[in-house]
């Protein structure tokens, strides 16, 4: 179906095609629409897994740091964690 792009969007469009890994502007749209529907759900897995913790929060279930030093080791292991998410996510793209 035809339908006139905006020009940035028209603009991104030439940039997959000259890649040469699409044929044409259907398959770039259809890439990205599925790359879309992807982070779509792991965003929803990433609320449920907030809302899980909360939830856990709430019945009492966290860790309580007893100075500045555990805090900041905590931050350093949710960091660590953050950082190991991510990189399987992005290689998984």
């Amino acid at each position: 179906m035809p339908y006139p792009f905006p020009a940035e969007l028209q603009q991104l469009i030439q940039r997959q095609l000259a890649t040469g890994n699409y044929a044409n502007e259907d398959e770039v749209l259809l890439e990205a629409m599925n790359a879309l529907g992807e982070r779509e759900v792991r965003l929803q897995q990433w609320r449920a897994e907030i809302q899980s913790r909360i939830e856990s929060l709430d019945r009492g279930e966290g860790i309580e740091l007893a100075d500045e030093q555990a805090m900041r080791a905590f931050a350093e292991e949710i960091k660590a964690e953050g950082r190991r998410f991510f990189d399987v996510n992005r290689s998984n793209s």
